[in-house]
């Protein structure tokens, strides 16, 4: 069972600010973009820095303001005091728990609908308990991601999607690189992706421990909230352009964040597992077959000797088979080498 998180892990990581819209309260829409974006110049996560660069792109100005006590909300956004005034950004969960959502005109709330399912991740900006702006932000899936969940899912893989964002953008993107609704968990808080892979760890031991199905848990991830889950999996893997505490946490780190490499190496792994058995096989079957011909008074000791060396090369040969082959690159090298 494979487990991915899905910011920058299955998509890019790389998000625009599509729309933003104010609310027309205490501040117009100019000032709430520039409070939003002067909030979330410190988190460094890529959604805070799509604002950063869209408020930029727009042209406009960030107030003139100390910002302190900044703090980030695990699974819900931020919150700092910008000169002096209470800012909070994040999802609809934060808003819901400060009590500010229901507030929200109907005409705000069927327009972040819309936005929510055409696959955005819908967010939204208070200054002083009073929501000032809605905002939507979208990311791009990675080329390889479908050809990867395709690539697992041949095997006989289980892919499960775990995220923070709203399903309607989880299911949007799941669906994107071939998964089922069933296949996506959405809404997450960090703990809950914790519980989530400890459960299945869990499973996974007790049915080795029953002499039933072997299970291995993988959890890939790129971010903060994934650190605690990839330190209980089984085998975690962490993208090269994710953030220090995921990479410490895991055990793998795929350098340049090709998720191709993830699925070679879990193929190769199969591959040398059968090479073994094959080659395990063949070895009991030549000396079997050497002991029935001494048993039968027709072996040499010639015979031993030609069988226990051709087993040997044999099975080295077909081991060899896993070395990869050269890469076009370094053929052109070492021919241009040959030819100087």
């Amino acid at each position: 069972n494979i487990c991915f998180d899905k910011t920058g892990t299955l998509t890019r990581g790389v998000f625009e600010l599509l729309h933003f819209r104010g609310t027309g309260r205490r501040m117009d829409r100019e000032g709430a973009l520039g409070y939003l974006a002067l909030a979330e110049k410190r988190a460094g996560h890529p959604l805070a820095e799509a604002i950063v660069r869209g408020a930029a792109s727009e042209g406009v100005p960030l107030p003139s303001a100390r910002v302190e006590d900044h703090t980030l909300l695990a699974g819900e956004g931020i919150t700092a005091l910008v000169g002096g005034k209470r800012v909070h950004a994040g999802n609809r969960r934060l808003f819901r728990r400060l009590g500010l959502y229901n507030a929200l005109p109907d005409d705000v709330k069927k327009t972040t609908d819309s936005w929510a399912d055409a696959g955005g991740t819908i967010g939204f900006v208070s200054v002083d308990g009073h929501i000032v702006g809605a905002y939507c932000v979208a990311d791009r899936v990675r080329d390889e991601s479908s050809r990867v969940v395709k690539s697992f899912q041949d095997l006989g893989v289980e892919i499960t999607m775990l995220t923070g964002d709203q399903h309607a953008a989880a299911t949007g993107i799941g669906t994107e690189v071939g998964l089922e609704d069933y296949d996506i968990m959405s809404e997450l808080l960090p703990e809950d992706k914790l519980i989530e892979i400890e459960s299945r760890v869990n499973d996974a031991h007790m049915n080795r421990q029953c002499c039933r199905a072997k299970g291995t848990i993988i959890m890939v991830g790129d971010g903060v909230n994934d650190a605690p889950a990839l330190a209980i999996a089984d085998v975690s893997v962490a993208m090269g352009q994710g953030a220090a505490l995921a990479m410490e946490s895991a055990d793998v780190t795929l350098l340049d964040s090709n998720l191709e490499k993830l699925s070679y190496v879990v193929g190769l792994g199969r591959r040398v597992i059968r090479t073994i058995v094959e080659n395990v096989v063949f070895s009991l079957v030549v000396k079997a077959l050497v002991m029935w011909y001494t048993f039968v008074g027709k072996s040499s000791l010639w015979l031993a000797i030609g069988s226990d060396v051709g087993a040997m090369l044999c099975v080295t040969l077909n081991g060899m088979k896993l070395l990869p082959p050269p890469s076009t690159k370094d053929a052109k090298a070492e021919l241009t080498s040959e030819t100087a």
